[in-house]
Parts: structure tokens; C-alpha cells; sequence
């Protein structure tokens, strides 16, 4: 058995990286758990007698040949934490994974990473500022990370492909699984130029409690956490923690007193967030890091947004003289209702059509 090996077996065991490491401080190697007796591997704190037992008889629940199968089969690329590619933010934290899942390829420069996440229900204000502003710091060098989750997360990561710049999707399941199912091309369209990447096995999901561990990766990997808007329970405000935790910078973008979904963010910065009204806020403060570029404002530089349309988004936007329902639409299009729909979330993310009551659509 090979390190690389064991530790694919301890991931699917589910097996946390801070007993993975507790286990590899005492016994040596990620291998060498797999020779220990259950006395030795109950010494190892947080494993129980059942623990050391799954440990012991891990071939009754992973069947390793199958598990590199997969792997080769779907091309996915295994990162440990001892590789030299393996994101140097990341390994900094202390319950850093010890392997990753990855697609795409990270670069040296996605160390200047800054992660914009927030709620899955934002308004026209927050869709706007996430993809405007993630646009405007890939164009500075930095790489926009976060979850491909609605919201948010979808127009951070569309602001920075269409920024032509970097972008790191951060999944909370195996892969295998695309969710939401209407980010499947921007979740190609990242593995194109970016980088999707997972600590959970293929196909593997564990439910809810996936997302806050996913959390902790997208501010681990991150020089600073950007919360654009947000309830005062959900994600953003978990990975902010993170953040917080990981002594990482927390930025928060100040909204609507009476807007709930502000009310995380007015909160963050209540609590000692920096209040951010422009990415060179954020460029002011990491400016050592890109010295030539910091130079000159963002607004002095041409906009870099210039949004790519696909043939049904096309179709649609062109269809759309007046307000439409989306039976219309997909009716006078020739396409199904479900292309049509995804045509115009795509269309609304990239700020071009507005929904309206009655599932019906209007140019901006």
C-alpha cells in the first residue's frame, strides 16, 4: 500500500485531516496506520473502538481498485498535501484536507486569491457588485474564489471568466454531481481556464453538513473573504468565521438597513469586518502583492465586461421587445422551457433581463 493509497482510504472512511494527521504523527506515514493494531490506533485520540475496528477492516467498505478506476476513468487529478501544486494558502490552515480532488490546473498566481461569497437570493444590488467587482480585481491579478452555488457565488465566478481572468470553484460533494444543475456550463466554463476542486470522493455527498466544511476551504484558500450580501445565518457568515479564524481579512460590503439580506454583512462589519465600498479598497491593501498594477484606480482602466452570449441567450434577449412569459419565450424561441429558463437566469446574471412576477421576463 502506497501513502497515496491510505490516504484515499481514509478519505472515503471519512476520516478527518486532524485525526489523519494525530494518526501520521504517531505511527509515521499515512501507510503505516493501516499496520497499526486497534490497541495502538485507540490510542490516538478521537478513535473509538469502532473507529480502530473500520480502520483494521477497511476493505469491507472501500474497494481501492474500484476507487482508481474512477479516477482514471473521470481524469481526475489527486493533490496531497505534500505536493508541491497543493494551494499554499490552504495548507497554512490547521485542518487543511490531506487530499484533494481536482479538475483544471492551479497556478502559482492563484495564491492572490480573494473569495466573494454570499447569499443564494441576492438582489439587483448584489448581483451587481459581485460580478462588477470580481471582474474588476481578476483584471488587477487576483483569483476570485468560491462555491458555484447560486446567487453570489454564481456572479462572482462569471464576473471573473468574463473579467478573462482566473477563478476556483470550491464544490461541496464529489465529482459527478453538478448542482445547481443550471451552473453546468459555467461550472466547464471554469474548468476551462480555472480550477474545480473537492475533498469529497466521487460522487459522495453527506449532506448539509458538507457545505460548512466545503466553507472552510474557499477562506482557507483565500488571502481575504469578500461578503457581498447576506442573512445573519447561512454560508457566507460560516465562511467569514473561517476567515476570521484563519486570521484572514474579512471584507463586507455595507447594505439596506431594512434589507434582510444585508443584515449579515452590516452585522460583519459591526463586529469588525472592513466596511468596502470599491475593489481598491481591497487593491490598497494588498497592493505589495501586485506593486505595477496597484498604481493606477480601477476606474482609469477600460471595462473589461463585455458578456459572451450562447445561441439560446441570444435567441431570448432577441425575442424579448416586451415583457414575455417564459412559455412564450421557449415557444417563440423553438427551444424546451428548461433551455429557455437556464437562457435567462444566464441573461439576468450577466445583467441584461429582469424577472417579473408570473415567471415573466423584460430587457434592462
Amino acid at each position: 500500500m502506497t501513502d497515496l493509497d491510505a490516504l484515499l482510504i481514509l478519505n472515503h472512511l471519512r476520516v478527518g485531516p486532524i485525526t489523519t494527521r494525530r494518526m501520521m504523527e504517531l505511527f509515521g506515514s499515512p501507510a503505516a496506520i493501516f499496520s497499526a493494531s486497534a490497541r495502538q490506533l485507540e490510542r490516538v485520540p478521537n478513535v473509538s473502538p469502532v473507529n480502530a475496528r473500520r480502520l483494521r477492516e477497511w476493505e469491507k467498505e472501500v474497494k481501492l481498485a474500484q476507487v482508481w478506476d474512477t479516477i482514471k476513468r473521470e481524469n481526475i487529478r489527486l493533490l496531497t498535501y505534500r505536493d508541491e501544486d497543493y494551494p499554499a494558502l490552504l495548507r497554512e490552515i490547521y485542518d487543511h484536507p490531506m487530499l484533494l480532488y481536482v479538475y483544471g490546473e492551479l497556478k502559482p498566481e492563484d495564491q492572490q486569491a480573494v473569495a466573494i461569497v454570499g447569499t443564494r437570493s441576492p438582489t439587483e444590488y448584489g448581483k451587481s457588485v459581485a460580478r462588477k467587482w470580481a471582474m474588476q480585481l481578476v483584471s488587477r491579478g487576483f483569483t476570485i474564489v468560491s462555491g458555484l452555488a447560486r446567487g453570489i457565488d454564481t456572479c462572482a465566478h462569471i464576473g471573473a471568466l468574463e473579467g478573462h481572468g482566473r477563478t476556483i470553484a470550491v464544490l461541496g460533494f464529489g465529482f459527478g454531481y453538478i448542482y445547481p444543475r443550471e451552473n453546468e456550463r459555467l461550472y466547464h466554463k471554469i474548468i476551462e481556464t480555472g480550477v474545480v476542486i473537492t475533498e469529497y470522493p466521487y460522487k459522495k455527498y453527506h449532506g448539509k453538513s458538507s457545505f460548512p466544511l466545503r466553507n472552510r476551504l474557499i477562506a482557507g484558500m483565500s488571502r481575504a473573504t469578500l461578503v457581498v450580501e447576506s442573512r445573519r445565518q447561512g454560508g457566507a457568515m460560516i465562511t467569514a468565521h473561517f476567515a476570521n479564524d484563519y486570521n484572514r481579512t474579512v471584507y463586507a460590503v455595507p447594505g439596506s438597513v431594512y434589507s434582510t439580506v444585508s443584515a449579515g454583512t452590516n452585522q460583519l462589519i459591526r463586529d469588525g469586518a472592513t466596511l468596502v465600498t470599491s475593489p481598491d479598497d481591497i487593491c490598497e491593501d494588498f497592493g505589495f502583492l501586485f506593486p505595477e498594477a496597484v498604481r493606477k484606480p480601477l476606474a482609469e482602466q477600460p471595462s473589461l465586461f463585455q458578456p459572451r452570449l450562447e445561441e439560446n441567450e441570444q435567441r431570448m434577449l432577441d425575442l424579448l421587445a416586451g415583457p414575455l412569459s417564459l412559455d412564450d419565450l421557449a415557444q417563440s424561441g423553438g427551444i424546451s422551457v428548461e433551455k429557455a429558463a437556464t437562457a435567462l437566469v444566464m441573461l439576468e446574471l450577466k445583467g441584461l433581463v429582469r424577472a417579473l412576477p408570473g415567471k415573466r421576463y423584460e430587457r434592462k
